[in-house]
């Protein structure tokens, strides 16, 4: 089933209840109005909705979609808080390899770069030499594609 009618449906006929529900402090977890209600029974259709009429919950819609359903999903999301960063690290370098390499994406503010170092001097890696710390933007691209040949 597709959104052909979602629209009207909107503007026509339930614009009250879709705007309550997009005033919802937590529209994930609350039914659409009407027939849209079957949604929840389609969560990646209802990401669809939460994209266009509440950005602002995506990320917690998308965790709570991957805990739910996806194989192993609460284990990429539930980090074991008990751990540090370095052995959050090290037992992901554990999963790399050439063809899966480690990448970070991160929030401003974060720096990893003295635990990769730390990791790096246990496993012998020597900056520079056979590893390459490089922060991607700005023309940066082709000295990473250059340490990859």
């Amino acid at each position: 089933p597709g959104f052909q009618t979602f629209a009207h449906n909107m503007e026509k006929d339930a614009p009250n209840r879709f705007k309550e529900w997009i005033n919802e402090l937590a529209p994930e977890d609350t039914k659409l109005p009407l027939d849209w209600k079957r949604l929840d029974a389609e969560p990646f259709q209802k990401l669809l909705v939460i994209r266009v009429l509440r950005p602002d919950r995506m990320t917690i819609a998308l965790s709570n979609w991957i805990r739910n359903a996806l194989p192993h999903g609460r284990e990429f999301m539930d980090c074991d808080a008990s751990k540090s960063f370095y052995e959050v690290l090290a037992a992901s370098f554990e999963d790399a390899t050439a063809v899966n390499p480690v990448f970070f994406i991160l929030s401003p503010g974060v720096d990893p770069v003295q635990e990769v170092e730390r990791l790096g001097r246990t496993i012998q890696l020597q900056a520079n030499v056979n590893y390459w710390n490089i922060a991607m933007g700005q023309g940066q691209d082709t000295i990473a594609m250059s340490r990859l040949e």
